[in-house]
């Protein structure tokens, strides 16, 4: 009987850490107080890339327990903030820099790259205030290359997972896709194609939505998806040294991401009967960071635990 009470035991308390993680894994508050930082890396190899303009806009501002707020900037998009994983981090960023760019939002700041390729926010003696930003550049020409940078979301402060506490100055690598500046001009083309992730919600479908096409940041074309067209349309000619992005006007009920694979861009649209909510307590899959991995040894040790619970109470029937 007493190795079964200490079998329990150990087996509630490991349940304990697994359905109340904050008592052992959290990092603590944030300190609301302390000043936040980004310091960002722009290189190709071992090649600083000079010159480079990012700018970064705070979309959601977060109190001590890292719960999002959404700016009322930001809040006229319908988009999800809550990201799940690194995917949706990178899709909520694409996603948000043609919004950003066709209403030419003020930027929370912005500067340039040094001769080593590096920047550091914020700039001329201002102060971020700690919550979650979007990170752009506008496209760089050097060394008769174009630079497109990828645009991607911060958290800052950053959770260190490894070291369970929080980082106040968070460095970044920027990403981007480089292409030779052609010596004649090129065209190209792009799809716009609408995907619905609506079951069992079809009826609230809108009859059709109405996307942008931007060129350089401004609007360009503007066409309507519906069913005679199969929700997608194709641009045949365009200009092959423009950077194009796709936004969406506004869909009720629905939230938007915007991806591209290759030339065609993909608009997804969620049902969502009400407002998307933000998460009370930190999101463990904040960008910029690795995922949380605590779970799987814990379940893994439960697991083994009621096996040999299972093994020893048999060995003690057969023994009856």
């Amino acid at each position: 009987m007493k190795r079964y009470k200490c079998i329990t035991a150990l087996l509630f308390s490991l349940l304990l850490v697994m359905f109340v993680p904050e008592l052992a894994f959290a990092a603590g508050n944030i300190d609301l107080n302390q000043k936040v930082e980004l310091d960002i890396s722009y290189k190709d190899g071992e090649i600083p890339l000079i010159g480079a303009d990012f700018s970064i806009y705070l979309v959601a501002t977060v109190d001590e327990y890292g719960e999002f707020t959404t700016t009322e900037t930001f809040e006229q998009f319908n988009v999800d903030i809550r990201g799940k994983n690194d995917d949706a981090w990178r899709t909520l960023a694409s996603t948000l820099e043609g919004y950003v760019l066709r209403d030419q939002i003020v930027a929370t700041d912005s500067g340039k790259t040094d001769q080593n390729g590096d920047l550091s926010f914020p700039t001329n003696e201002k102060e971020l205030i700690p919550g979650l930003y979007l990170v752009l550049a506008n496209r760089l020409e050097q060394n008769g290359y174009y630079y497109d940078t990828s645009p991607f979301m911060v958290m800052l402060p950053t959770i260190d997972m490894e070291e369970n506490e929080w980082i106040y100055n968070v460095t970044a690598d920027a990403k981007f896709e480089s292409e030779e500046i052609p010596e004649e001009p090129e065209t190209t083309a792009r799809k716009v194609l609408k995907v619905w992730e609506d079951d069992g919600h079809e009826k609230e479908r809108p009859e059709e939505i109405v996307v942008q096409l931007l060129q350089n940041g401004e609007v360009f074309d503007e066409v309507s998806l519906n069913e005679e067209n199969n929700w997608q349309y194709t641009w045949a000619v365009l200009d092959g040294t423009a950077k194009w992005m796709i936004v969406e006007k506004k869909v009720e009920n629905y939230t938007v991401e915007i991806t591209q694979e290759g030339k065609v861009f993909v608009v997804t649209n969620t049902y969502v009967p009400e407002k998307p909510t933000t998460p009370s307590k930190p999101d463990t899959s904040l960008p910029q960071t690795g995922q949380l991995w605590w779970p799987v040894p814990v379940l893994l040790a439960v697991g083994l635990l009621l096996v040999v619970i299972g093994l020893i109470r048999r060995r003690d029937d057969l023994k009856k």
